[in-house]
């Protein structure tokens, strides 16, 4: 009979029904959960569309690609990229020029709570007809 108590008593300890008498650890860390603010350039976005226009040189091969290079950049927590990778490609000289941009943006770095930590923060390159354009209009061939 003790038996059967002792197995009931663990089912119901076991199943979840049980938090009323137990006070377990993963309560506790779910008031505890911080805000994560992912990193962010210091200027903005207009700051980011005046930068890249600034910095991106057309690379030596004239390519008529339209499209979009998309680069996730690694952020630590000083605001310095340490790693940058191509999510969407285009070519590989466009790609390689967007890393070095990329490489030289300043960021503010990830917070969790009031703690700055590393984060990644994903930088967008418009280009038309092999250049960088954040035009949005529609393009007509005559």
């Amino acid at each position: 009979m003790r038996h059967i108590i002792f197995v009931a008593f663990l089912f119901f300890a076991v199943s979840g029904r049980a938090q009323f008498f137990f006070d377990f650890p993963y309560q506790q860390m779910e008031q505890k959960r911080e805000k994560y603010t992912p990193p962010s350039y210091k200027k903005g976005d207009a700051g980011v569309e005046e930068f890249i226009r600034k910095n991106f040189r057309q690379p030596a091969e004239n390519e008529r690609v339209e499209g979009r290079i998309i680069i996730a950049v690694i952020v630590d927590a000083k605001g310095k990229p340490v790693e940058t990778h191509v999510v969407r490609s285009l070519t590989r000289a466009l790609d390689e020029e967007a890393k070095r941009v990329c490489g030289k943006m300043r960021f503010k770095p990830a917070t969790l709570g009031k703690k700055k930590v590393k984060g990644r923060i994903d930088i967008t390159f418009p280009i038309s007809h092999g250049r960088v354009s954040f035009l949005d209009l529609p393009t007509i061939d005559v």
